[in-house]
């Protein structure tokens, strides 16, 4: 998951997001914390926002679990 998010951090600045990106790790961890703490400067440049997997969700007038599952 980590390796992830780095790839996602290495995108040169010219390709910035446009709209916000939200990432929802499903669980949270210290190596997460750690590179969440690390690399915090680089996901504002980049308008990403990562969210706690404890964290509540508003979409579409219903609020839900950020790790809801659907069927």
């Amino acid at each position: 998951v980590i390796s992830c998010f780095c790839c996602l951090l290495s995108i040169p600045q010219e390709f910035c997001f446009v709209l916000q990106v939200t990432l929802i790790p499903t669980h949270n961890s210290e190596v997460l914390r750690e590179w969440y703490q690390e690399t915090h400067e680089k996901q504002q440049d980049l308008n990403i926002m990562v969210l706690a997997s404890s964290s509540t969700v508003v979409m579409q007038d219903e609020s839900f679990p950020a790790c809801k599952i659907e069927l």
